[in-house]
């Protein structure tokens, strides 16, 4: 999560331009004087334009403080991002109190500290040479839709031909919105609380945007956008590859009986490699740790024995990727592959996960790698049917 320390209503320089992010142990350490007043900023509310809603606040006396924020799940209204009485302890050194304070972050605490962007704002986001046929539409979804769905006519172009872009939003994911805030409209609420790009294909099936409690924190930030199907050029794509790794024929069409029993292989391949790998470096291991010379021709031949057997299954699992990509590869809807190719050289897009590829980092010169939906990475898994697009913002995440 990203924040932003104030002490006495003045943000920390090194927060003045970009937040800190909370990872790993998931705590903030202040060396602070007595009296100060410390609060924070968080999630999307640390960006140097919103800053409006600090939460958290306290005066640290004399005493060590330790506050410890949980987040709760549910429709609890009356939770306030503030602190009650602590529970004082003793401290680590002899003769100090340590004063704990308990708060909660609930889903409506993180609607208070996710942005709603105005129509205002949302206009100026978007890059001087957006047509106004965009422009218009993505200020009408801003300043709050009366459906849940968008109809975008764009006219002829030197390079293309007059189309019309319809978006529907679908509220599929905002259940965890209506289980966890006492009030979020999905038109007036939600999407104002998602900075959006446009993409060029004629159809596209929004699933989720902000919500507050479940995911990543690029949809709890507003960052986030979900895309289930696409259509245009006279493709209709369902984007679910879920059936690669199970024994449902559900897939919307884009995994072939073929590409199942390859994926398998080069699973299978996979794990052979591993098991020969360790292998091989045991018994180069008892080469070098040999102590009895009447033993090295032994060690020596097992030392082959074992590098073979590596070289062997490196060469079948290269052979088995290879099979596997290039079914996979040559059965991807041509739309996807289009959409995915303009997002990915769009300098407002920082990641990309869908069915078929993964990409963290849209500007590295790292290519995207495939997704292979491994029990392993549950980021895989998870981005089995849907096409995620998280927005590049410095200044947030």
């Amino acid at each position: 999560m990203p924040y932003v320390v104030l002490i006495d209503g003045q943000v920390l320089p090194e927060y003045a331009d970009k937040p800190g992010a909370l990872r790993g142990t998931r705590s903030i350490e202040l060396m602070v004087k007595p009296g100060s007043k410390v609060a924070l900023f968080l999630n999307s509310d640390v960006h140097p334009s919103h800053r409006s809603n600090p939460v958290y606040a306290l005066e640290v006396g004399r005493d060590d403080v330790q506050v410890k924020i949980t987040e709760r799940t549910g429709r609890i209204g009356h939770e306030l991002a503030t602190l009650r009485s602590p529970v004082c302890r003793p401290g680590a050194a002899p003769g100090k109190r340590l004063q704990v304070y308990e708060a909660a972050l609930t889903g409506d605490i993180w609607m208070q500290i996710s942005h709603l962007y105005t129509a205002h704002e949302a206009d100026a986001l978007l890059p001087p040479e957006t047509s106004p046929a965009i422009r218009a539409a993505v200020r009408s979804i801003y300043a709050g839709l009366a459906r849940p769905e968008l109809s975008v006519n764009l006219p002829a172009s030197d390079s293309a031909p007059a189309m019309t872009l319809r978006v529907v939003f679908r509220d599929e994911m905002q259940g965890n919105v209506r289980a966890n805030t006492t009030h979020c409209p999905w038109l007036t609420g939600i999407l104002p609380r998602t900075e959006a790009r446009a993409a060029g294909v004629t159809s596209v099936a929004v699933t989720s945007g902000w919500r507050p409690s479940l995911g990543s924190i690029a949809h709890r930030a507003g960052l986030g956008l979900d895309i289930t199907y696409i259509e245009g050029g006279g493709q209709k794509v369902l984007l679910n590859r879920a059936s690669l790794t199970s024994g449902a024929a559900a897939g919307g069409g884009n995994v072939s009986a073929r590409e199942k029993v390859l994926w398998r292989e080069y699973q299978e391949a996979k794990a052979a490699l591993a098991v020969s790998d360790r292998e091989f470096d045991a018994a180069k291991g008892k080469v070098t740790r040999n102590g009895d010379p009447a033993n090295v021709a032994q060690l020596e031949r097992e030392l082959e024995y074992a590098r073979d057997r590596f070289k062997a299954a490196r060469e079948r699992e290269g052979l088995a990727n290879k099979d596997w990509n290039h079914e996979r590869d040559g059965s991807e809807p041509q739309l996807i592959h289009m959409l995915r190719g303009r997002l990915s050289r769009n300098q407002a897009v920082k990641q990309l996960f869908d069915p078929w590829y993964m990409d963290a980092d849209t500007a590295d010169k790292t290519a995207p790698a495939p997704n292979e939906q491994r029990r392993s990475n549950p980021n895989e898994r998870l981005h089995n049917n849907h096409l995620h697009i998280t927005v590049r913002e410095p200044k947030i995440l």
